[in-house]
């Protein structure tokens, strides 16, 4: 379903690869992202809850809820957004894939995998969690 391009052979950047071959970025890419860029308070409420819950999961229907909206699609896409923007200052590749570009993008903060209907469950990877703890948002 999902696959990273490779690193630009020029780009000096790290990355760390996940077991099963996915780039993920290290916590310092994460920290340095999360200073350079603008978060509003909702999207930093979509990470402290999605950071704070058991085992780090939570569903899009959860992060729509957590910002005042309904249904997990939108809170799917807003995050996505969020995942973008940091993905983006992060300088993680962009990964090629069949779902919708939102979705991509969470895979570069989170694991995830569909549920029912139009949601998803989302693990927040370790790394982000390390990161939103150094910057203090959590």
């Amino acid at each position: 379903m999902l696959k990273s391009l490779n690193w630009d052979d020029a780009n000096d950047q790290k990355n760390t690869a996940s077991s099963d071959g996915r780039h993920i970025g290290q916590t310092e890419d994460y920290v340095r992202a999360l200073s350079e860029i603008e978060i509003s308070s909702c999207e930093r409420d979509m990470l402290r809850v999605h950071a704070m819950a058991p085992g780090r999961e939570i569903t899009g229907l959860t992060l729509a809820n957590t910002v005042g909206h309904f249904g997990a699609r939108i809170g799917n896409k807003k995050y996505g957004r969020l995942a973008r923007k940091i993905s983006a200052a992060a300088g993680l590749p962009i990964c090629d894939s069949d779902v919708s570009d939102y979705l991509a993008a969470i895979f570069t903060l989170a694991d995830g995998r569909q549920s029912d209907g139009e949601d998803w469950v989302w693990v927040m990877h370790q790394e982000v969690a390390d990161a939103l703890k150094e910057v203090r948002i959590i």
